[in-house]
């Protein structure tokens, strides 16, 4: 589906992607900003090899946030990051700002 989006057209996925990326962006400073939170999973690394694959970046992991910009469920002692938003390296210009809205949800 992706390549099926011409090269001229500006391509953004966004969504729940099941990975914690983690802060860590070894192996993977192509794709991921080094602006993450937590610890990086297995899921996490098909994210970032997809994202490699099609020459995306990850953009939640741009921009230095504080945690309550970055965490995207939060519930007592456990929080998570993994809803995302994915661009062409060639939009990365098209991308000012990503961050987390505490209390706002797209869906109840």
């Amino acid at each position: 589906m992706v390549r099926s989006v011409s090269i001229g057209e500006r391509l953004f996925i966004g969504g729940d992607l099941n990975g914690h990326v983690g802060t860590s962006n070894t192996s993977f400073e192509e794709v991921h900003g080094g602006f993450g939170y937590g610890i990086r999973n297995q899921e996490a690394e098909d994210v970032l090899s997809f994202a490699l694959a099609y020459n995306m970046i990850i953009a939640n992991t741009l921009f230095k946030k504080r945690e309550s910009h970055l965490v995207t469920y939060n519930s007592g002692q456990h929080s998570s990051h993994i809803d995302f938003i994915l661009s062409r390296r060639e939009d990365r210009r098209a991308c000012l700002d990503c961050k987390v809205i505490p209390g706002e949800s797209v869906v109840p």
